[in-house]
């Protein structure tokens, strides 16, 4: 079965939750024989939230399951302001990402001059620090985008595992879901977030999987979920996590 936990209807605000635009996302959902999807917008666009135009637009698709989540960007010390704001909703499930090191937010192209000033090897560091202390809050029900440092394909010359390895041993110990995320293959790092390696490393520890394209646009619904499938089964993963009410259950990939 596939799933596509991470779409974002809004987009970057570049277009309305209207239920013909949800409808087009399902559409490709269908296309691409997805089974289940969540909408999960950025938290910053919560005032732009109508979860009741993607309810209705499932309508129109009785046999794809249709469920409602947020993408939060976890910052330190905000964890009241974040609790506070997804209790404001209904969801399915939440998205835990980083996508800023202190002020800096390293994934947008229009700073992607930062990573000059930085030592790949103590960036990947700090990075990984801010993975592991969101891990640890045990706020979000999916690990977004585990490695999204790479995005520009700067990487530190004697590799991630051993920084990476920290971070897959919480998640382990407090059985948390990160998500396999096929938008890394659109950028400059042309790799499937996190990367085969790391996920063969979260195979063994026996680190529960999910699925997302990251679409922000209808034709990259499901985006490479197929090819993705099959790596997976190749690594030995036979099922992943499925959500619902924020109640996980494994369903056969």
């Amino acid at each position: 079965m596939l799933i596509d936990y991470h779409l974002h209807l809004l987009g970057h605000e570049d277009r309305k939750a209207t239920v013909e635009n949800a409808a087009e996302f399902l559409k490709q959902a269908e296309n691409r024989n997805i089974k289940k999807v969540g909408f999960s917008d950025h938290q910053r666009f919560y005032k732009q939230f109508d979860f009741s135009v993607i309810q209705e637009a499932g309508t129109y698709f009785p046999d794809l399951e249709v469920k409602t989540g947020i993408e939060m960007n976890y910052i330190p010390g905000q964890e009241q302001r974040m609790t506070n704001l997804m209790s404001q909703f209904y969801l399915d499930h939440t998205i835990g990402s980083v996508h800023y090191i202190g002020d800096w937010p390293f994934d947008h192209p229009d700073y992607r001059e930062e990573y000059e000033k930085w030592d790949l090897t103590e960036l990947y560091k700090e990075y990984f620090s801010y993975v592991k202390e969101m891990v640890e809050t045990g706020l979000f029900d999916i690990i977004g985008h585990l490695d999204l440092i790479k995005v520009f394909d700067f990487r530190p010359e004697e590799g991630v595992m051993e920084l990476v390895e920290p971070v897959l041993e919480v998640i382990a110990r407090e059985d948390q879901v990160i998500e396999v995320n096929t938008n890394g293959l659109n950028k400059p790092a042309e790799e499937i977030y996190p990367s085969r390696r790391i996920l063969e490393r979260a195979y063994q520890k026996g680190v529960t999987i999910t699925l997302g394209s990251d679409a922000h646009s209808a034709e990259r619904v499901g985006e490479n979920l197929d090819q993705v499938r099959e790596m997976l089964k190749e690594i030995g993963y036979r099922e992943i996590a499925a959500f619902s009410d924020r109640e996980r259950e494994m369903v056969k990939l």
